[in-house]
């Protein structure tokens, strides 16, 4: 079940121009003003939540997962529209050893992995010792 919203009004000014396109597409398709505003509303909402995801992780300020939370899209969605755009993971050295550490430790690794990633975790702290 879900939670019941109350409606807020907001009143919004419009040039004349604007007020001919909605009034264009209300009647194009057969839907009030009203409905046509909330529709457009909701998705430059939505439209802007994914933007600021995007550009959050882009300056790796926050991972895949809570950039689609942030946006309200799956994961799956989010690297979809990562890729049109073209954007790589912001993935540091630290970061993708990260990254191998825990994939490590929940699904196990060979000998010659961990060593490998013990390696790598030594050579980061001789040169980048104030990374963290």
């Amino acid at each position: 079940m879900t939670a019941l919203t109350i409606p807020v009004t907001k009143s919004v000014r419009l040039s004349s121009d604007e007020s001919e396109m909605l009034a264009q597409i209300s009647q194009t398709e057969g839907v009030s003003e009203s409905a046509v505003l909330r529709r457009l509303v909701r998705e430059g909402l939505n439209g802007y939540r994914l933007e600021q995801a995007v550009h959050s992780y882009q300056r790796g300020e926050s991972d895949m997962q809570a950039a689609a939370r942030y946006a309200g899209v799956s994961v799956y969605h989010l690297m979809v529209e990562l890729e049109k755009r073209d954007i790589a993971p912001p993935a540091t050295t630290e970061k993708f050893v990260d990254g191998l550490k825990t994939l490590v430790e929940t699904f196990g690794g060979s000998q010659a992995l961990r060593e490998t990633i013990a390696e790598y975790e030594a050579d980061l702290t001789t040169t980048q010792p104030d990374s963290k």
